[in-house]
């Protein structure tokens, strides 16, 4: 496999948002991929998985953009929820964007413009945020 099959096969940005502690039959979650040039959306209901998939055009480089918010600092604020519903939003090498935290772990927010922009990246194609 070469490195740029690798590369378009790798997401970008990762977002994922859960329901937290809920019956069963009220569990919701997302998991939305954005990749070179198009999105994939995981939504499971329940037990049952829907999948999105849809391309999209940019002009600016999401990987610069990357590199330039791993720059930028991490914020913590304190989280007094458990078991609530959660969002985690990471660059495609574990850089992390947006974690709502929950149970005893702050949220932790990366704070400048360029993870204020992949955060809206995120949120445009998976709008749901805890």
């Amino acid at each position: 496999m070469s490195m740029l099959t690798l590369a378009l096969m790798t997401p970008l940005l990762i977002k994922i948002n859960n329901t937290g502690f809920v019956p069963p039959q009220w569990a919701r979650s997302e998991k939305c991929e954005v990749f070179e040039t198009e999105v994939l959306l995981t939504r499971t209901y329940a037990h049952k998985k829907v999948h999105y998939q849809f391309p999209y055009e940019g002009e600016d480089d999401i990987r610069e953009m990357i590199e330039l918010a791993r720059r930028e600092r991490i914020v913590l604020q304190d989280n007094n929820l458990c078991d609530g519903p959660a969002t985690v939003i990471k660059a495609a090498d574990d850089l992390l964007i947006y974690a709502t935290g929950g149970c005893g772990s702050p949220k932790k927010i990366r704070q400048g413009p360029y993870s204020s922009a992949l955060r809206d990246i995120a949120s445009t194609f998976c709008p749901t945020t805890h």
